[in-house]
């Protein structure tokens, strides 16, 4: 089943709704792909019991397993490949592995532990380890076997030129002589044309989660928790090119990249137990519990998430892996130590707060209770409530926006060489400059090499954002009311702005081109029955 997208911009007339009239697209995607029909059994058992030593001391203590097969499909539409012998596997009847391609793992046990103790009144010591599996990636993540030639063909068509003149001679085809003849079959396809494979052996991935806290009651209603919480992820996905070319270590040499070990094919991305993470930090909650119309919660965040290699799923272009659509590979897979730095959603500082006010004057509140209808249904029974951000930016990594490294393949972008520090004064950030733009450098055509800036090794904007809501019951009877809200998005008008362009030799690189939303009021009349 075929399916497929177009666009429109400004190449040809100098404006994309021109183009579009004229029906001459910029680029086209066309994608012949098969509905595979994937299932597979999961079984999960569990033991727990909590043991209380004595009345101030509790354990909590218990084991899963947890066990899933790999995926088959009903048809044996699943494609892999064997770096041992160069050649491609196909899904086929007999053995349930060679309908899957992937071997099974029975190797996941989690314990989890836990206590809770309390030395005196108003006092809580707790602790927590726990160990808890991911089955996405063995569950066929992206279909990751099935999104292979011959059951899936990607065409991209691109057109790179500019001006009217070159409308006749260059454009992709016009929309009135139909799609372009020659596009990729995938039933015509040679059988060693791939994109995606998986390491058979592959684990099931894990998180350690440990956390250590202490709880105070303050005063009453009035509760303060101080935490340590953390994990580590052991086994986490990660894709390698296995067929990219090799790299020439002669700095004499005259070229910078030899064949690739496979010949036949493009690029393979290889899916294997590579990338690890790391999640340490300090959490602070103060609860005000409902009393008197006032319930209340404060909570503060000092973290750090570190990643060694990115995952392959980017989710925002400054991570530490550079967005190629579905893949997020690695400057360099062969070294992921150099890839080591904060994971792309880091926020080091989080402050949240949070309140609902039920305000004390109207028909059964604190006072007001003798107003008449006409007083309580203007002035009684309002409520205020609120939600407060304010937090720091997110990681940013610099990439030389275009370019591939060495010639490897076009699956990794390089980063640049850095020749200072990438960090300005909070004085002389602003939208047009908000990094130092002068601590990046490209790389010289000759000798090529791997760039040495690390990965998010700077911090875009942070966020301060305050909601408000004001809202007034109408009682209607015992059992219906109305409520009237006003609520206010970003009250003051603060504005949160976007990250920076990373890509070196961008003229806007260094510049912020986004912002959040203004301020947004919205007014609602609900009924309550």
């Amino acid at each position: 089943a075929p399916i497929g997208a177009m666009n429109f911009a400004n190449l040809f007339t100098g404006r994309a709704v021109g183009d579009f009239l004229l029906g001459l697209p910029s680029a086209f995607a066309l994608t012949s792909f098969t509905v595979i029909d994937q299932s597979q059994r999961m079984y999960f058992s569990f033991l727990q019991d909590d043991y209380k030593v004595s009345p101030a001391l509790t354990l909590n203590l218990g084991v899963r397993y947890e066990y899933s097969t790999p995926p088959i499909e009903r048809e044996n539409r699943l494609a892999n490949f064997d770096p041992a012998t160069g050649a491609k596997q196909f899904a086929k009847n007999g053995s349930r592995f060679g309908r899957t391609l992937i071997h099974p793992d029975r190797n996941n046990w989690a314990p989890r532990a836990g206590f809770s103790y309390s030395p005196q009144s108003g006092w809580v010591i707790r602790g927590a380890y726990g160990v808890f599996y991911s089955h996405a990636v063995r569950q066929g993540r992206e279909g990751m076997l099935g999104f292979n030639p011959p059951f899936l063909v990607d065409n991209l068509l691109v057109a790179n030129v500019f001006g009217p003149t070159a409308v006749a001679s260059a454009a992709l085809f016009r929309l009135a002589d139909g799609y372009p003849q020659g596009l990729l079959d995938p039933n015509k396809l040679s059988p060693f044309v791939y994109r995606r494979a998986q390491d058979p052996n592959q684990r099931t991935p894990y998180v350690q989660q440990f956390n250590f806290g202490i709880q105070r009651e303050l005063a009453s209603n009035l509760l303060l928790d101080v935490a340590y919480v953390g994990n580590k992820g052991s086994k986490l996905p990660g894709l390698r090119n296995i067929n990219a070319q090799a790299v020439i270590t002669n700095p004499n040499g005259t070229q910078s990249a030899g064949p690739r070990p496979y010949t036949s094919f493009g690029d393979i991305q290889w899916m294997e137990n590579r990338v690890a993470s790391s999640y340490n930090s300090l959490q602070v909650r103060l609860e005000k519990r409902f009393s008197s119309g006032l319930s209340a919660l404060a909570s503060y965040t000092w973290g750090k998430t570190l990643t060694i290699g990115a995952d392959h799923l980017s989710t925002s272009p400054g991570g530490p892996g550079i967005d190629i659509g579905v893949f997020s590979v690695p400057q360099n897979p062969n070294n992921l130590r150099a890839e080591r730095g904060p994971a792309e959603f880091d926020i080091t500082h989080r402050l949240a707060v949070s309140y609902i006010y039920e305000l004390p004057w109207g028909r059964g509140r604190r006072r007001g209770q003798s107003w008449s209808q006409a007083l309580n249904l203007l002035l009684g029974n309002w409520q205020v409530s609120g939600i407060h951000v304010v937090q720091g930016g997110l990681p940013l990594t610099a990439i030389l926006g275009g370019n591939t490294v060495l010639n490897l393949g076009s699956d990794r972008v390089a980063r640049p060489n850095l020749v200072g520090s990438p960090e300005l004064p909070r004085s002389q950030r602003s939208v047009e400059r908000w990094f130092n733009t002068d601590a990046f450098a490209t790389l010289s055509p000759a000798p090529q090499a791997f760039g040495n800036a690390g990965v998010g090794i700077m911090r875009g904007p942070g966020l301060a954002d305050f909601d408000f809501s004001v809202a007034k019951n109408i009682n209607v009877d015992e059992n219906r009311y109305f409520q009237f809200r006003t609520e206010l998005f970003n009250a003051f008008n603060h504005p949160n702005f976007g990250p920076p362009d990373i890509r070196r030799e961008a003229t806007t690189f260094g510049q912020i081109l986004s912002a959040g939303n203004a301020r947004i009021v919205q007014f609602a009349l609900k009924l309550y029955f």
